[in-house]
């Protein structure tokens, strides 16, 4: 019908229009990335930008303890009850809350027990882990996702980018220590919760109220806890690589390698900004039509691997050119592990892709079986590659493991062996795709 045809077409602007948003803001932080960020790691040296990286490697498991996995869980409950939404985001936020001001004690601990004595890394680590508490705000952002309203959410992004990015020029201008840089993170945090506030009470609708609830609390905790563990796991494979760089080499190499695994992130603004604002969507084709479902599902997966090969492919050939101009020559030895780890990015978006099906079909609890796995294989194959070959075979370990994990993994347990069946059946769509494209830019 001519309605229904329009409120497809309304749909179709709407999810364009978020993910152009997102991918706004994520190319602008990019571009402050290769300009400010460039300039701060070339200051601060190999060592010192190191130092900061390592602690950040520790902080990061507790800033996914504290986000309680409730990323994907919160979209489905608001999405299956609207009238709850005040409840839900208002309980979340109390809970996440009270998570980050307990990991921030749990950070200084952990430092205190594995790096005695080490005074600069401890301070380093407690300014920046200030930002587990400022990041407490997202949770509002998931509100924003669901209602296809992340321009707001990229303004304040961007505002928050660019306050950071004056503050960091300021600190090169005035020559200062590595304690200023480590505080950018929890002020960037700091300024974009506050802004991110201000357009949530001016868009939500008057009816939603923020309020904590224990049953719903516990209802999304029940529903999250797979994630929580999963998350644990994944930050586990995708850190732990790093702490033993910074255990087994030296803060040095820790800042080599991070100077690889930051370029070879630069391009995933892109299909993340395309899974966050398909996933509201494909999880509410699921309640109505299920062959609609996994076609929307499929399109994206296909979506996403085109890019990542063709990223993969561009920055192998391009990867010296982009390092010399981010970093450096002191940064050169990240040329190798860069063209391994840019594959290992394709993988992990497939992953990322994988947890719109795992919760619209309720297979939560299998999200941290695979990761477990994955993580093991990490563990294992760090402990013996970086001894043989130093940061270029913790780079082959990541690859390997987001291998295992996206597509091995899921074969262990029947229920999740539909995953990579659809996966492979994505590639058929690749006519379709291209007409979406087509329709897409016509509009």
């Amino acid at each position: 019908t001519k309605k229904g045809d329009k409120m497809a077409s309304n749909k179709s602007r709407a999810f364009f229009s978020n993910s152009g948003w997102m991918m706004a803001q994520q190319i602008y932080s990019m571009l402050l990335s290769l300009v400010v960020g460039a300039l701060s790691a070339r200051y601060l040296g190999p060592s010192n930008y190191g130092l900061i990286n390592y602690g950040a490697s520790i902080i990061s498991f507790f800033t996914i303890i504290s986000r309680l996995g409730m990323d994907s869980v919160i979209i489905n409950e608001m999405l299956k009850a609207p009238e709850k939404q005040g409840t839900y985001l208002g309980s979340a936020l109390v809970l996440r809350l009270l998570t980050s001001i307990a990991s921030v004690f749990m950070v200084m601990g952990i430092i205190r027990v594995i790096e005695p004595g080490n005074i600069e890394l401890y301070i380093v680590t407690l300014l920046q882990s200030i930002a587990i508490i400022m990041q407490t705000y997202e949770v509002l952002t998931y509100w924003f996702q669901m209602e296809l309203k992340m321009k707001f959410v990229s303004i304040a992004t961007m505002i928050a980018l660019t306050v950071v990015a004056v503050w960091r020029v300021s600190l090169l201008a005035a020559k200062a220590s590595v304690y200023y840089f480590a505080f950018s993170y929890s002020i960037q945090y700091f300024v974009c919760g506050a802004v991110v506030l201000f357009f949530f009470q001016r868009e939500r609708n008057k009816n939603i109220k923020l309020k904590f609830n224990c049953l719903d609390g516990k209802c999304l905790l029940l529903n999250s806890y797979h994630f929580i563990i999963s998350g644990i796991a994944v930050t586990f494979y995708m850190q732990i690589d790093k702490i033993m760089i910074g255990k087994m080499m030296d803060h040095t190499s820790v800042g080599i390698y991070t100077a690889a695994t930051t370029v070879a992130a630069l391009w995933e603004f892109v299909p993340t900004a395309l899974i966050n604002s398909a996933g509201p969507i494909i999880m509410k084709k699921r309640q109505k039509d299920y062959d609609g479902y996994i076609r929307l599902f499929e399109e994206l997966l296909l979506a996403v691997t085109i890019l990542f090969v063709v990223v993969s492919i561009a920055m192998m050939l391009l990867g010296k050119i982009a390092v010399l101009i981010l970093y450096g020559k002191k940064y050169l030895d990240a040329v190798y592990p860069l063209s391994i780890l840019i594959w290992s990015t394709g993988f992990a978006i497939i992953g990322t892709a994988r947890g719109i099906w795992i919760v619209a079909e309720g297979y939560n609890k299998y999200t941290k079986y695979m990761v477990f796995v994955g993580a093991g294989v990490n563990l294992v194959l760090n402990f013996f590659f970086i001894q043989w070959w130093g940061i270029v075979g913790a780079a082959v370990t990541t690859l390997i493991s987001q291998i295992v994990v996206s597509l091995i993994a899921p074969l262990f347990w029947k229920k999740t062996r539909g995953f990579v069946k659809i996966y492979f059946e994505s590639f058929k769509r690749f006519p379709d795709f291209v007409d979406t494209i087509k329709r897409a830019i016509s509009r």
